[in-house]
């Protein structure tokens, strides 16, 4: 009985080892907010927006409704969209430089977790 008991547990540290090295390979986050505090491709790119001197205005966050949930292991849950700016054109100016950031957040129904996908940046002046 005492064999039994030993094998189920070695079996279940076997597949947890398992699925843990598939998890790492396929990182993810828990929740959308997580995609935008973590995502490494949006991180990079806020950290530029505010190294060229560009203020964090807002981010808006679009929840794609499907009629029936994607077959697709992985699909677009949700689209964020963030808006920079900055004043250009001199201290008289009314000319201001915008960056609108779109972010996708793909959902993996796999392993429930939340990928940060394709990465937008689309700059703008307004005079």
């Amino acid at each position: 009985m005492k064999t039994g008991v030993l094998f189920s547990l070695i079996a279940a540290a076997a597949a947890a080892n398992v699925s843990a090295q598939e998890l790492s390979a396929q990182a993810g986050y828990a929740s959308v907010q997580e995609v935008l505090e973590y995502g490494r491709k949006y991180q990079a790119i806020r950290t530029q927006l505010k190294d060229a001197g560009y203020r964090f205005h807002n981010c808006h966050t679009q929840v794609i409704n499907y009629f029936v949930t994607p077959m697709q292991p992985e699909y677009l849950y949700a689209q964020t969209e963030c808006t920079y700016s900055t004043p250009s054109g001199g201290n008289y100016s009314l000319q201001t430089d915008y960056a609108k950031v779109t972010i996708d957040v793909n959902f993996n129904q796999e392993h429930g977790l939340y990928r940060e996908g394709d990465v937008t940046v689309n700059y703008m002046t307004v005079y």
